[in-house]
């Protein structure tokens, strides 16, 4: 059954991905308030379910006697992700910019849209490398990690179509999706299953990566609202589910 669970999981985020650009047929007028609340149950999750598995990591990762001497292997791998995914949106920014000053409609160019998809798929390899393991409590249960991560993938689509355009929604979605299903076809084969140490440096680099993610969102350029009482509502109100409903911060074994 939990093999079920996690097919449809993976599924579901991967429509998410297919039907990228659905925000943009959201009312303008209510656009901001639907993002501010999709972001705020994201940070909710990532807060009070995967940040506070961090420590329990770290122990799982000494465990295995891993570079004894760096003593804060998960943190490193946090901290990688959110640099990686820095480093994108910098670039493609910065990309943006170029093109607009040469009278163009603000498109990245095409090295700056591959090393973003680069990035994004292995984001991507990772969260369908986690869902494989239908025993790992950090994404049980399925529907509150799906409801997190799926509004999260809302949120990074919009910014890419944004950002790069036509070629999101012909190449680059499709690579998404297919990164998300490689990462959880791989985690099913038992003998690419990681060990406990593996997938707590996995589900690090996640965390990492979903921190500059949804703060990109929520501290936008100034052409863009954003609105502070609905991302606030929406953290406290899933935040309450996460309690009810995943109290306990995840162990990885």
């Amino acid at each position: 059954m939990e093999f079920a669970y996690s097919f449809v999981a993976v599924l579901l985020l991967a429509g998410i991905h297919a039907s990228a650009g659905v925000v943009r047929r959201i009312p303008l007028s209510i656009r901001p308030t639907v993002a501010s609340a999709a972001a705020g149950i994201s940070v909710s999750w990532l807060f009070l379910e995967l940040m506070p598995s961090l420590t329990e990591y770290q122990h799982t990762v000494e465990g295995t006697g891993l570079l004894p001497d760096l003593e804060r292997h998960v943190y490193i791998a946090a901290l990688v992700g959110m640099v990686i995914a820095f480093w994108v949106e910098t670039k493609s920014r910065s990309s943006r910019r170029e093109d607009l000053e040469a009278g163009g409609k603000g498109i990245t160019s095409a090295s700056t849209f591959w090393l973003s998809l680069a990035g994004f798929t292995v984001f991507n390899a990772s969260i369908g490398y986690a869902l494989a393991d239908p025993a790992d409590p950090a994404v049980t249960p399925y529907w509150i990690f799906v409801i997190a991560m799926g509004l999260h993938f809302l949120a990074n689509d919009e910014s890419l179509v944004e950002n790069h355009g036509i070629r999101y929604q012909r190449v680059g979605r499709w690579l998404l999706i297919a990164g998300l299903l490689a990462g959880w076809l791989i985690g099913r084969v038992p003998e690419y299953d990681l060990d406990g140490a593996g997938l707590a440096l996995v589900l690090s680099y996640i965390a990492g990566g979903m921190i500059m993610n949804i703060m990109r969102h929520e501290l936008p350029v100034t052409s863009r609202t954003v609105n502070a009482a609905a991302f606030a509502l929406g953290a406290f109100v899933f935040g309450v589910l996460v309690l009810l409903f995943a109290p306990e911060a995840a162990t990885v074994g």
